[in-house]
């Protein structure tokens, strides 16, 4: 058996299906059916049970999947002992939601080709849940979103913790700078759709506190809404760094709550069984450099 062999086994065990496997290894899917065949024959046993809709591993595919992941690791090992530079190259698929990538994605993306000119970086933008379904089935090999992830396929790593405080616009509530529920009674809280991290917390807050909003208007760009808490549209709950911007210009004012909003944890998911070294050092730059109170040049 060949390495490349073990690594299509690999691949198409542990991804959504062979198609994704194929595009992880830059492969057409017949070339990686070959590679699956001729391993097959070399072990004299099917590894896959091909009769339904999707393949599934058989008893001996199931024996075989940590033996492949202990021989990958010892390849890497051996190949990243020996080389002079971190062998990284090739695609990165990753996803960020908004808020990450109105701040600082861009250094992400310059620091990232400056240490591995090698890598070619294909970003996505999305709502969290999205992002994870996509982490999970293989089709992005990592991503940074709000919260830790509940599916046994990710595992997630605390990056950083970022405040969201209460802003308006001064035509809108006045005097007023006090979140309560006779505001929430007046005026439209304009929030992200509920697969947005920060909208599941506001939602765990209200119920925490005995709030209800009458008035709830979504958008699923952070951006549009910080857009329209100025308009006087509605109050909204933006990252502070944000309604420092917007209220050093005398754009919003800043409202309090009592309890203020807790701090929304993001994390680096990535599938538990993706061992590449890529994902470790993805990982590792991703903490040196994420800053999330940097300025959002869009406001």
């Amino acid at each position: 058996m060949t390495f490349k062999q073990i690594e299509a086994f690999y691949w198409a065990a542990t991804l959504a299906s062979f198609s994704l496997a194929a595009e992880r290894l830059h492969l057409s899917q017949s070339s990686l059916s070959k590679r699956l065949a001729e391993l097959e024959a070399q072990l004299g046993k099917p590894l896959f049970d091909r009769s339904g809709h999707r393949a599934s591993l058989t008893t001996a595919g199931q024996t075989f999947l940590p033996l492949a992941r202990k021989l990958l690791c010892t390849v890497d090992e051996v190949r990243e002992s020996m080389a002079d530079t971190p062998l990284v190259k090739g695609v990165c698929r990753f996803g960020m939601g908004e808020l990450a990538a109105l701040s600082w994605l861009p250094q992400f993306v310059a620091r990232a080709r400056q240490l591995y000119p090698e890598l070619v970086l294909e970003p996505r933008i999305d709502m969290g849940r999205v992002l994870e379904e996509k982490v999970e089935s293989g089709e992005l090999d990592f991503a940074v979103v709000a919260g830790t992830s509940r599916r046994g396929a990710i595992t997630s790593h605390a990056i950083r913790d970022v405040n969201f405080v209460w802003g308006a616009a001064p035509v809108l509530v006045g005097n007023r700078r006090l979140i309560s529920s006779d505001l929430f009674s007046q005026v439209a809280v304009i929030t992200m759709p509920s697969d947005a991290g920060s909208a599941r917390e506001f939602d765990n807050w209200l119920v925490s506190n005995e709030l209800a909003v009458d008035r709830r208007l979504e958008c699923n760009n952070l951006a549009a809404i910080a857009g329209m808490v100025v308009a006087g549209v509605g109050i909204s709950f933006l990252p502070e760094a944000w309604v420092k911007q917007l209220s050093a210009r005398g754009d919003v004012v800043v409202m309090e709550s009592r309890p203020p909003l807790p701090p929304l944890s993001y994390s680096f998911q990535a599938r538990r069984d993706d061992i590449r070294p890529l994902v470790r050092q993805m990982r590792q730059l991703v903490s040196e450099v994420a800053d999330f109170d940097l300025p959002n040049r869009m406001l």
